[in-house]
């Protein structure tokens, strides 16, 4: 009954691009661009693989807990695993109760995004999340880079993903070609953490502008 719930939410995205499931009145909401990104970070995996922490996962980033019944031994189609992700989004990345300041539609997207990844407790504990609902945004920047590791170790993956959320957040603000850290650009102290992260970037070209693509692609839809 839930994976039909959930096929019906994603036919309403798909014919009229957004749903107010998670928005409050005039606030962003999950829309096609929102559901877009994380299918782009997740990508499609239709049968069950360790994720970089090593959880056994499905679909789009999915992952498998004891009241998934037999989804592990079976082969999932793009539909299925679409439906699957639209009830982790309602689930896992529902990030307006944690909210308590207006954000723009990217910024949503960022956020909804980095929630998806890291689970909802995490998210709820952030720094990045404190610095927003203290309407600290240029601090947040510095946070998200905190959230790259699995594991205990950093993962190259991680750190794009991280960026490209970042760059999502910060559209049109913080410009993704600048050689300088983000709080350099800001003209203010850096953290060390940020600027180790960003330093750590930098010397992964193909990282950076993977990270840039991912942004720009967003930013077309």
């Amino acid at each position: 009954m839930q994976l039909r719930k959930s096929a019906v939410l994603w036919f309403f995205i798909y014919c009229f691009g957004f749903f107010s499931v998670f928005a409050s009145v005039d606030g962003p909401s999950v829309s096609l661009k929102t559901v877009g990104i994380i299918k782009r970070f997740e990508g499609f995996r239709a049968a069950v693989y360790d994720d970089c922490a090593g959880h056994k996962t499905i679909g789009y980033g999915h992952l498998i807990t004891r009241s998934d019944g037999d989804l592990a031994s079976r082969v999932l189609s793009e539909s299925e695993g679409q439906t699957l992700l639209m009830t982790d989004i309602q689930t896992k990345a529902n990030i307006l109760p944690n909210v308590s300041v207006s954000l723009s539609q990217n910024q949503f997207d960022a956020l909804t995004s980095l929630c998806f990844n890291i689970g909802t407790k995490a998210f709820s504990g952030s720094d990045v999340l404190k610095r927003v609902n203290a309407g600290e945004i240029i601090e947040a920047y510095e946070y998200f880079g905190h959230w790259r590791r699995a594991g205990g170790e950093i993962v190259d993956g991680l750190m794009k993903r991280r960026f490209a959320e970042l760059f999502i957040f910060a559209d049109n603000i913080l410009n993704p070609e600048d050689d300088r850290a983000p709080s350099i650009q800001w003209g203010t102290a850096p953290m060390e953490i940020t600027d180790g992260n960003w330093t750590r970037l930098r010397k992964r070209p193909g990282l950076l502008r993977e990270a840039v693509e991912i942004y720009q692609a967003y930013k077309a839809t």
